[in-house]
């Protein structure tokens, strides 16, 4: 069989393609969005840069993306960075410094940012300066070009009040509804050239957690799955042939989550995180963040700090 040669532009050009690039395009959290828009309507007659935001989101929930979109909305610049990348105070100086006017830096994981890099931001942020301390053991300040910056975590709980208290908007996603779950599916079905039904969006979002990543991934899923299977317009029959094959059950349970609950099924009492992390051959720390999320949301399960046991 000959194998083709990727167009690699073409593939990249494809997921761009998919991704929201304005606050229309943003599916959902219209809260959110309508307090961005007045934030960013006042900076603009203020002729001042927008004042810091702080989301914190679960993983997978298109804060990058939201930050692209304000930054396209002020057509500035917008610098994206993870903060266990920056590991001394002298980089972030670095990046500071060579912030134009009204630039956004984005810092992704914010509580994973050293306490003493976390203190050079607290200037930046209010008086748009940085202190350096020089090798003769005085400071200098520095100034810096005003700029926006956007800070983003999945653990808000490990957030000093120093560092909270220094944002005036502070977000918080909150979960996708199944019909705005499937204008998203209806949108990367046309994107990844998947025809189908017109009851299939629908169909899917039942079948799929709300994040956006996730829902993206069963697309492709789908895709491939259409693509080997040779089908040109996918139906309703079709699509519970994919879900046989991918063992994909009702909210997004797969065969793992199947296999804790049947873990926990073999007791009739509370059983220790520990017992169920070995008997699915798992770190704890990964049946807590990628297992058990889903079945809390969905009422399967109830927890405490160490104990486990089905919902009654």
């Amino acid at each position: 069989m000959e194998i083709k040669k990727i167009d690699t532009t073409t593939q990249k050009q494809t997921i761009l393609a998919s991704r929201p690039d304005s606050f229309d395009d943003f599916i959902g959290q219209s809260h959110i969005k309508k307090m961005l828009q007045t934030a960013i309507i006042s900076a603009k007659k203020r002729n001042w840069p927008l004042w810091h935001i702080l989301f914190s989101w679960p993983s997978w929930f298109w804060k990058t993306t939201m930050a692209h979109i304000i930054s396209q909305e002020l057509c500035v610049n917008n610098k994206v960075i993870t903060a266990y990348a920056i590991s001394k105070p002298s980089e972030i100086v670095s990046i500071l410094n060579a912030l134009e006017s009204w630039d956004i830096l984005f810092i992704d994981e914010i509580h994973r940012l050293k306490p003493n890099v976390e203190e050079v931001l607290y200037t930046a942020m209010e008086d748009f300066v940085v202190d350096m301390v020089m090798p003769e053991w005085w400071n200098i300040r520095i100034p810096i070009n005003p700029f926006t910056l956007i800070w983003a975590t999945t653990k808000p709980e490990m957030l000093s009040k120093p560092m909270k208290n220094r944002f005036v908007y502070s977000f918080h996603l909150v979960d996708y509804t199944d019909a705005e779950k499937s204008i998203i599916i209806q949108r990367y079905l046309q994107v990844y050239d998947v025809h189908h039904d017109s009851s299939i969006p629908s169909e899917i979002a039942k079948k799929v957690d709300s994040v956006p990543r996730e829902i993206h991934n069963l697309c492709i899923k789908i895709r491939d799955y259409c693509i080997e299977k040779w089908i040109k317009n996918l139906t309703s029959s079709e699509l519970s042939q994919f879900f046989q094959h991918a063992q994909i059950h009702d909210g997004g349970l797969t065969p793992l989550h199947e296999r804790y609950l049947e873990v926990l099924a073999q007791y009739d009492r509370p059983i220790w995180l520990r017992v169920i992390a070995t008997q699915l051959w798992m770190w704890e720390k990964a049946v807590e963040d990628d297992i058990e999320p889903l079945l809390l949301k969905l009422w399967r399960i109830e927890k405490t700090t160490q104990w486990r046991i089905l919902s009654r």
